[in-house]
């Protein structure tokens, strides 16, 4: 929401400069994102013509152009393809600023500067350069008339200075979406009237209706509406209100300058005095309105040109006035007359009924929308229009009438004609205003406060609130503290209980004026305590192996997940079809992760998420009665992401210089599992890694469990994501490893007696895994064993194939006694009888 303001002081009178006001919105709950000065924005920009245009020497695209400024000829450098000679432009000339937008932080100053070895003497400019409502793919050709070398803002007409402000409005404000609005905040804070505009239609005609472009035969007196349009309500659930108002005899053309000039200031572009008279009226006070070509709109069977408010049929098509062909449904509420759709109700008028440069007789729609309605169909047909962002907020349905009227005295102001008599109104079930009962203490209570009812119930009423039954105390007059009731306003539709009305007097009073106080007590340790420490431990771990934690988004596209589509929670209204499911997995956002780093020159990356991940499973109990139906699950999950080297480039290269492979995310996992207090972890490799996207693949068990899964993407997957170098990916169930972690730690005193190592090495199956190998030793339960370790791996000569030699070092150590040799060997033999006899091992001597 942009308002400006000079427009703001047309409503209320305030003296506060520019940078308070700026404080004073913030503290009522106006977040202010941006602050434009306007009149001194266009400093050094001229009206200039294009001489001749050439191509630069070498280039295939920029153009060398001469341009007469008014007081000589300067050589400009362009890259827009708009422009030829003779065209009048905006030309900025070197050492002045282009005007700010909302973002910039410092002033863009231009200079000189050479091109291809050509000196480029200022710059000319697009509409969206300077801040313009213009969208133009080039520099903003001007009208031939342009008087060349005159300034840009005398050109605009905009010699005054103003401020504009560009707010954040919060979606339970939508009176806030008005200028009106806000200047009736300010009213509330100064205790200044509200200025709401004069208007009297009783009698009217304007002076501008002498040389207006009436048809003939049109009776020049006064005839009602009700002769002249008709309004038919068939979904009054979805549209509980319609006004229509007829101006016949208007002559459409452009705005005046005041009209024009407040519209851009807020980035509207003008189109046409009576369009523009709709959207001023619409910032002004928030009520969208839609005017209708009325000799475009079809007779009904009175003779009278007939709205129909009704539901769209089902796949019936309607072109909106952006010339886009729409195929609606049911649930689209439709604006239509006797034979065809006019409008799309709160969003888009039709192409059909648009006004033109011969339309002589208007229709001025003013109507209430049902807010979901108007949010459904604004985001199922893609459309998000000044309109629909007000009517889903929820509009004000007592301002029918008065933004009706409004509209039709500044259509004869600027477009002349003749105002029908009256309104039609189709009104059939009047919304009366809510009631909240407010207990003063309780205002006291929660904003920590001791404020004199008198004091509540002035706050209240500068805001338009009016006492039930009773007037509101004066400030000064103090009775007793009963319980009041308040009749809200219709154009609050925020306020819904006493809390709301608490909240009201906070703001009144001033938030900053409220104190601080130390809390009264303490809330007790929960169970959800422990397991935030235990994640927030499983994070520094990871953090200490050298991974950099990422956040990836909840919802991700269905085509990037590899599970069954039965398996998948997936969104009834997307925003987009990139994310239109909850994430099954974590791996989706990690890979999207790696592949931004990868594509601004970090290639080697380490990362790890905690996050949840959603599915569906079938139900353990009835759900809505259906036994066995399906049921939305989620969990907690941790997942890893390598890519690249391992370590940074070394000068001399060598083993630092090697990139990630799976043994690393092996010795990641390994060593994450074992801080973190996870005994008995066994790695199994998959038997079809292919189908969960993976060149190689394991499983990763504790007993029976299994807790996760590791492996290499497959080269093809990610070469999709445009990622060089092997991809290592693992991702653990937290959920489990939480429940079965065991972080209590044992120590050992340090051994006071010598190890005896001896060495085994033997050929097995291609098959057999190291794991298995360590399974056979701890079933041996050998003797005084303190350590088993692989030491080599080899394939090749003197191995026969499909077979593997393995290489192992076996530590014996009594923390009693020095062992000997004997001792040892008895032990040793035991292992090796036993790899002969359960892995079908030959012992190589």
């Amino acid at each position: 929401m942009k308002v400006t303001l000079n427009w703001l002081k047309q409503y209320v009178d305030f003296d506060w400069s520019p940078e308070e006001l700026t404080e004073r919105l913030t503290m009522l709950g106006l977040e202010v994102e941006g602050v434009r000065k306007t009149g001194g924005e266009f400093d050094g920009i001229v009206v200039a013509q294009i001489l001749t245009r050439d191509p630069v020497p070498g280039s295939d695209k920029l153009s060398v152009c001469k341009v007469n400024d008014g007081t000589k000829e300067r050589v400009i450098i362009c890259g827009a393809q708009n422009h030829k000679p003779g065209d009048k432009v905006p030309l900025i000339l070197p050492n002045f600023a282009l005007p700010l937008k909302t973002g910039d932080k410092e002033p863009f100053v231009i200079k000189e500067r050479k091109v291809f070895g050509i000196t480029s003497q200022g710059m000319m400019c697009s509409p969206q350069e300077l801040g313009l409502p213009d969208k133009v793919d080039g520099i903003l050709i001007l009208p031939a008339d342009a008087p060349i070398g005159k300034p840009f803002a005398e050109y605009l007409g905009r010699t005054g200075t103003d401020v504009v402000y560009d707010l954040e409005v919060t979606p339970n404000r939508s009176d806030w979406n008005s200028v009106i609005g806000i200047a009736r905040e300010i009213a509330a804070v100064t205790g200044n009237k509200l200025k709401m505009p004069d208007v009297n239609l009783a009698g009217t005609r304007s002076a501008a209706s002498q040389t207006s472009n009436r048809r003939d035969g049109d009776a020049v007196e006064r005839v009602p509406t009700g002769n002249l349009v008709s309004v038919h309500l068939d979904a009054p659930d979805l549209c509980p209100r319609y006004t229509a108002r007829v101006v016949k005899g208007v002559k459409i053309g452009p705005s005046p300058d005041w009209l024009r000039l407040t519209l851009e200031k807020v980035g509207i572009r003008s189109i046409s005095n009576v369009v523009d008279v709709t959207n001023y009226v619409m910032m002004e006070i928030g009520q969208p309105l839609h005017a209708f070509d009325y000799h475009l709109i079809a007779k009904g069977k009175d003779g009278k040109p007939t709205i129909v408010v009704r539901r769209a049929r089902a796949g019936e098509e309607f072109i909106t006035l952006d010339g886009q062909k729409h195929q609606l449904t049911t649930d689209n509420l439709l604006i239509a007359d006797e034979t065809r759709g006019i409008a799309l109700a709160g969003v888009m008028g039709g192409q059909n009924t648009e006004i033109k440069d011969n339309t002589v007789d208007v229709l001025i729609e003013s109507a209430y929308f049902s807010p979901t309605n108007i949010r459904r169909t604004s985001k199922t047909l893609g459309l998000r229009t000044d309109a629909s962002y007000r009517f889903e907020r929820g509009a004000d349905i007592d301002i029918n009438d008065w933004a009706s009227a409004r509209c039709a005295q500044l259509i004869l102001e600027t477009a002349g004609g003749q105002l029908a008599e009256g309104i039609v109104d189709a009104y059939p079930k009047p919304v009366e205003p809510k009631e909240i009962t407010l207990r003063h203490h309780k205002v006291n209570e929660l904003l920590g406060l001791n404020l004199k009812p008198e004091s509540i119930e002035f706050y209240l009423g500068e805001l338009g609130l009016k006492t039930v039954n009773r007037k509101a105390r004066p400030v000064g007059v103090a009775t007793a503290p009963e319980p009041v009731t308040f009749r809200i306003p219709t154009f609050r539709v925020d306020l819904k209980r006493e809390a709301d009305l608490c909240e009201e007097v906070a703001r009144l009073y001033g938030v900053d004026k409220i104190p601080s106080t130390a809390p009264r007590g303490a809330i007790g340790s929960n169970a959800f305590d422990a397991v935030h420490d235990q994640i927030a431990e499983a994070r520094r771990i990871l953090s200490g192996l050298g991974l950099n934690e990422a956040q990836g988004q909840t919802l991700v596209s269905r085509d990037e997940c590899r599970v069954p589509s039965a398996g998948l929670v997936a969104l009834a209204n997307p925003l987009s079809s990139d994310m239109d499911v909850l994430r099954p997995s974590l791996l989706p956002g990690l890979i999207h992760s790696l592949r931004h780093n990868v594509s601004h020159k970090n290639y080697d990356v380490a990362l790890f998420e905690v996050g949840r991940v959603f599915g569906m499973a079938q139900a353990s109990t009835p759900v809505k009665t259906q036994t066995g139906a399906l049921c939305h699950k989620e969990e907690r999950r941790v997942a890893i992401a390598l890519t690249g080297q391992r370590a940074l480039p070394f000068w001399s290269g060598g083993e630092r210089d090697a990139k990630f492979d799976v043994h690393d995310l092996k010795g990641l996992l390994e060593e994450f599992l074992d801080q973190f207090g996870l005994r008995g972890i066994t790695f199994n490799r998959r038997p079809d890694p292919d189908k969960s996207g993976f060149l190689e693949s394991a499983v990763i068990s504790q007993g029976k469990n299994q807790v996760g899964e590791f492996g290499q993407l497959s080269p093809v997957l990610a070469k999709k994501y445009d990622l060089r170098d092997a991809v290592l990916l693992a991702e653990l169930n937290l959920d489990l490893l939480l429940a079965r972690r065991n972080p209590a730690k044992s120590f050992k005193p340090l051994p006071q007696f010598p190890a005896i190592r001896r060495d085994v090495a033997m050929m097995v199956p291609e098959a057999t895994a190291h794991d298995a190998v360590l399974q056979v030793v701890k079933k041996t339960k050998p003797t005084n064993l303190e350590a088993v370790e692989l030491f080599d791996v080899f394939r090749g000569k003197n191995v026969p194939a499909g077979q593997k030699s393995l290489a192992y070092a076996f530590t014996y150590r009594s923390p009693e006694k020095t062992l000997t040799d004997p001792e040892v060997n008895a032990a040793h033999a035991k292992i090796v009888e036993a790899f002969k006899a359960q892995l079908q091992a030959t012992v190589r001597e």
